[in-house]
């Protein structure tokens, strides 16, 4: 699977200097999610005038939303076209188009709040989080790497709560766990062991976005992705006090190995 893996860019924007992106949005009813060749009569409308479709996007929630960007650089004024016929298409309830920022630049305008599963949601790019966990451990020192633990442990209860709703299979639970936790982008998630009669687990992190902040540092440092996954599996495990769960990083990206490794165990 690892050499399937790349990058994936999340958001609706777009730079790309010498273009000219304009975003089309469409908003269709949720029936559209049974139908066929939908997609096909949108691609032909720009296809037909020669435009280029630079990304497509689709939000899945009680009405469906299709974002596209395309490149209409010397076309701009098929722009008014393309919406109306758009609009024309089988299940839109209404489409419209935004004209680039700048040369070049696009950003999505009209999709708020972000959502995740239903739930509200908030992307932070690496200088807000870098600002968040190493700019707090340069002022408070080890201090604010145990809040992080606390924060990263409710926060880990709280999903397992919120997920075992969903799936009740404790096997699927797992893959489903391991795969969100890559989707997020927290880092890869490996059960290396996990006994939850004797409640105790290991668990590997590779390109855990936390402690790759601290590469050269020379000592551990995955506070919150240990107390996440502490506390997931404190919920797993029916235990409720934070005291009665340990924790121990074993091995860190931040002290020189190729992983982080987590030993989890909970005091009957």
């Amino acid at each position: 699977m690892e050499e399937r893996l790349t990058p994936y860019s999340v958001g609706r924007s777009i730079f790309e200097p010498g273009t000219r992106p304009y975003i089309f949005y469409l908003d269709l009813r949720r029936e559209v999610l049974g139908a066929v060749g939908i997609l096909e009569q949108i691609a032909r409308i720009f296809a037909r005038r020669g435009v280029s479709v630079m990304q497509l996007k689709a939000s899945i929630l009680e009405r469906i939303r299709v974002i596209i960007i395309a490149d209409l650089r010397g076309k701009e004024q098929l722009a008014e076209e393309i919406a109306a016929q758009l609009r024309e298409v089988d299940y839109v309830m209404d489409a419209w188009y935004d004209p680039p920022i700048a040369d070049g630049t696009a950003v999505d305008k009209y999709s708020f709040p972000l959502t995740f599963m239903e739930e509200r949601a908030v992307i932070f790019r690496r200088p807000v989080y870098e600002g968040l966990i190493a700019g707090g451990w340069e002022r408070f020192g080890s201090g604010y790497g145990q809040l992080l633990y606390i924060a990263g442990f409710d926060a880990g209860r709280k999903a397992y709560e919120r997920y075992q709703r969903m799936i009740r299979d404790r096997a699927t639970q797992i893959e489903y766990a391991t795969a969100l936790f890559q989707m997020l982008g927290f880092g890869r998630l490996y059960i290396v062991r996990l006994d939850d009669e004797k409640m105790e687990a290991v668990v590997r992190v590779y390109d855990s976005f936390e402690c790759e902040l601290f590469r050269g540092a020379g000592e551990i440092r995955g506070n919150f992705i240990r107390g996440l996954i502490a506390g997931w599996l404190a919920a797993r495990w029916g235990v409720e006090e934070l005291e009665k769960i340990t924790a121990r990083e074993e091995k860190c990206m931040a002290k020189g190995d190729p992983y982080c490794q987590f030993r989890i165990w909970a005091q009957r």
